[in-house]
C-alpha cells in the first residue's frame, strides 16, 4: 500500500479503514481532501482524521463539494455497507451514533436505509487554493477491507491544470509537512 501511495505522488490518494478513518495519505491527497487538518494525523491512531466526520461535521470539507448532498449520500452508503458486513462492530456503531446526534442531515440519510457502493463518483469541487475542479473519485477495496481512494481529473482540462497547480503548490510549500505515509514507514497500516 505504501508503495502505491508513493507511486501516486502527483495524484491525490488516501487509504481509509472501514470506519472511514484516514490510515494514510500522500501529500496530494492531504492537500485535496483535508489540507486544513494536520498532515500527520493518520500517524496517531486515536486522532486519525475521519472522512465521514469531516463530510458531516466540518464546514471546510462541506464547502469542498458543490453538490454536498451527493457526497453525503455516498458516505452514508459506504457506512451502511460496512455496518452490514460488520454488524457487531462497536466502533462503527459509535461513529453512526455520534454522527446521528451531531448531524440532522446524517440522521435523515441514515434513516433512509439506502445502501450503495460508491466505487466511482464524479464531483464538482471548489478548492480554496485553486478553485473549481471536476474530480473523479475512485475507491478500490483491499483484502484487509481498507479503501484506497484516488482522485483524478480529465487530461487537458482546466480541472487537470488546477490539480497540477494544487500538487505543485503543496509540494513546494516550505511550511507543509512531509506526507503522513513518509513519516510512518516503520508503522504497519492497521487492518
Amino acid at each position: 500500500m505504501r508503495q502505491l501511495l508513493d507511486t501516486l505522488a502527483d495524484v491525490p490518494a488516501l487509504v481509509l479503514g472501514r470506519h472511514s478513518d484516514v490510515l494514510a495519505w500522500n501529500r496530494a491527497g492531504h492537500a485535496l481532501f483535508a489540507g486544513h487538518v494536520d498532515t500527520g494525523g493518520p500517524n496517531h491512531p486515536g486522532q486519525r482524521p475521519n472522512m465521514a466526520r469531516l463530510v458531516f461535521l466540518d464546514g471546510h470539507t462541506r464547502e469542498l463539494y458543490e453538490d454536498w448532498q451527493a457526497k453525503a449520500r455516498a458516505v452514508v452508503g459506504t457506512l451502511r455497507l460496512a455496518s452490514g458486513r460488520f454488524p457487531n462492530d462497536p466502533a462503527l456503531a459509535a461513529l453512526v451514533g455520534e454522527l446521528s446526534v451531531n448531524s440532522a442531515e446524517f440522521a435523515g440519510l441514515w434513516a433512509d436505509h439506502r445502501v450503495k457502493a460508491a466505487d466511482t463518483a464524479l464531483y464538482q469541487m471548489r478548492h480554496p487554493l485553486v478553485g473549481a475542479m471536476t474530480v473523479t473519485q475512485q475507491a478500490l477495496r483491499t483484502e484487509q477491507d481498507q479503501h484506497v481512494v484516488i482522485a483524478t481529473t480529465e487530461a487537458g482540462s482546466p480541472s487537470r491544470a488546477a490539480m497540477t497547480l494544487l500538487v505543485h503548490t503543496t509540494a513546494t510549500s516550505p511550511d507543509h509537512f512531509e506526507p503522513a505515509i513518509e513519516e510512518s514507514r516503520a508503522v504497519p497500516l492497521p487492518e
